[in-house]
């Protein structure tokens, strides 16, 4: 078997497995990675990947994604006002839930 044959697997795994992600895991690594703490990123993002449409969980991970290639860190409240979308004010108001929900 050549080298290149046998090193492919190797590439590819993890790539697969990224794509098995669960959204709950999807949105606490995005929180995560935002400068929420640990604990709350989980239990947040169990809550989300539970309440959220696709539409809803699409768009957040929309800008978790954007946020963390710029390295920033947000509050709870300030990534409720990047969400604040007129036609859909239940994103913000789920969001807000969990953040609160998930604090103590």
């Amino acid at each position: 078997m050549p080298v290149r044959t046998a090193v492919l697997p190797l590439i590819a795994l993890p790539l697969l497995l990224s794509a098995c992600a669960t959204p709950a895991q999807r949105i606490t690594k995005n929180l995560a990675g935002l400068g929420v703490p640990p604990r709350q990123a989980q239990c947040m993002g169990d809550r989300l990947g539970q309440r959220l449409s696709l539409g809803q969980l699409l768009r957040l991970q929309e800008l978790t994604n954007i946020r963390i290639e710029k390295l920033q860190k947000l509050s709870i409240r300030q990534i409720a006002d990047k969400l604040t979308d007129e036609k859909d004010p239940g994103l913000v108001a789920e969001f807000l839930r969990a953040g609160i929900g998930c604090a103590f």
